[in-house]
């Protein structure tokens, strides 16, 4: 029964069976190598290190930042780069250290250059 044309499996059964004989693959292990000379380890200490930062993503935050409520889908994100519940969401609420008025000062300024009358010629 092991013999079945995968035509005539459904869908769903192929990609399971795909995935389970993905899964009892074992992978590749690296060979250690000890050697005294500091050179050689070196190198393989860092890759290993490398890989290690790369494979923790930072978990996403789902709690207000004043209050600690979970807020799920309804967090809102501040500009100062926090998360927080309906209740505090608003900068006055969260004391928000973010400047707002020097970022629509510099707005400003980039967007309206200064305009300059030309000089009138007296007769």
């Amino acid at each position: 029964m092991s013999r079945i044309v995968q035509g005539s499996l459904p869908v769903t059964q192929q990609m399971t069976e795909m995935s389970i004989s993905r899964e009892d693959k074992p992978e590749p292990l690296e060979p250690v190598v000890n050697q005294p000379s500091a050179s050689s380890t070196s190198p393989v200490a860092s890759s290993s290190s490398e890989e290690g930062k790369g494979e923790t993503p930072k978990p996403k935050k789902n709690r207000c930042f004043m209050c600690r409520k979970r807020v799920g889908l309804t967090g809102f994100d501040c500009r100062c780069g926090n998360l927080f519940c309906g209740i505090h969401r608003y900068s006055d609420k969260h004391n928000c250290p973010y400047d707002y008025k020097a970022e629509a000062a510099a707005k400003i300024r980039k967007e309206n250059p200064v305009v300059v009358a030309d000089k009138i010629q007296r007769i």
